[in-house]
């Protein structure tokens, strides 16, 4: 590879933004209805919201349904001898160390993008070879991640693994 070959790849202020806007989303179509419903019980909004009451139970689904398979932050950084990719949930992730992965070209044997079906969640797998000679497989969990992101990084890994080889 070239030595000024980098490129870097991030998704963190739209996963942020998204999982902002779903879990605002999510407590006010609960909240909202509550609070209206506690203060101005005699309303024509309010005989609305109890007769359409199914709509809220759709939301907390949507909502559950994103906390389940998690929207992931990433961070992918290739240069000229290192490859660094990061990725954590951003709900949960507060809670555990995010995924990550420092290594030198060398290392790197094998890659791999793959969907994760009801999702909007890509893998990326990472086969990386050690000093021992053992190949140890790493997964990375990307979301929102473009077709023309995934094209690049995928041209720029085959050029590395076409070079160790």
């Amino acid at each position: 590879m070239p030595k000024r070959t980098k490129i870097t790849f991030s998704n963190k202020k739209k996963a942020r933004l998204i999982t902002l806007l779903i879990s605002s989303s999510c407590v006010a179509i609960i909240l909202i209805p509550l609070l209206l419903i506690s203060y101005i019980p005699q309303s024509g909004i309010v005989d609305i919201i109890l007769t359409e009451f199914y709509w809220r139970y759709a939301s907390v689904f949507v909502g559950l349904y994103f906390i389940w398979t998690g929207i992931y932050s990433y961070q992918i950084k290739i240069d000229a001898y290192v490859i660094d990719v990061r990725s954590s949930r951003v709900i949960l992730g507060i809670f555990k160390q995010p995924d990550y992965i420092d290594i030198s070209h060398e290392m790197l044997s094998e890659f791999t993008f793959f969907n994760r079906s009801f999702s909007c969640n890509k893998t990326l797998m990472l086969k990386v070879k050690t000093d021992s000679g053992k190949k140890l497989a790493k997964r990375f969990n990307v979301t929102f991640m473009s077709k023309k992101e995934e094209k690049k990084i995928t041209k720029v890994l085959e050029k590395i693994i076409a070079k160790n080889s």
